[in-house]
């Protein structure tokens, strides 16, 4: 035998072992999970359309901020749920009446970060609550600004690519 014919079958007895194995499991954590919907009146409700059942949906809910939106330093929490098939649901609990503004992306390789293409834009598919297409610079907070009252909101939110 010789050595291109080893190597040459080592690296197909490989290939075919690994189509067997089971993907692996998604890195969510638990303080990442969806408030259970209904179970107060102060709530959000969002409905994600457009997911597709690979990878993780991740919906992040954010305060009022004029330099931070879409940072850390405003958002007041993530959740992260198994991508399922069109469209899925996830409730966020919250603290008080008031003004909030929420994004989702599909994070389809599952590496828990939004993949950007070379001009920062959104490389897997995304949405704002304003459902105003993404332009140039990050968008405002106010432009994605929605209130919620003492009996909660409902929201749909449509995944673009």
């Amino acid at each position: 035998m010789t050595a291109a014919f080893v190597a040459l079958s080592s690296l197909v007895l490989a290939q075919v072992s690994a189509i067997g194995t089971p993907a692996p499991s998604l890195d969510i954590r638990p303080y990442e999970k969806s408030a259970e919907c209904g179970a107060s009146d102060m709530q959000i409700e969002v409905v994600v359309n457009g997911v597709t059942p690979v990878g993780i949906l991740t919906v992040e809910l954010y305060t009022p901020s004029k330099r931070d939106f879409l940072k850390k330093e405003s958002r007041l929490h993530r959740i992260r749920v198994p991508a399922g098939e069109d469209h899925q649901t996830v409730c966020f609990d919250i603290p008080e009446p008031g003004r909030y503004a929420l994004a989702a992306y599909h994070d389809k390789d599952a590496d828990r970060d939004l993949d950007q293409k070379w001009n920062r834009m959104p490389a897997e598919p995304f949405a704002l609550s304003s459902h105003k297409k993404l332009g140039f610079g990050f968008p405002k907070f106010e432009d994605s600004a929605f209130d919620v009252g003492a009996n909660g909101k409902h929201v749909v939110l449509d995944l673009r690519e």
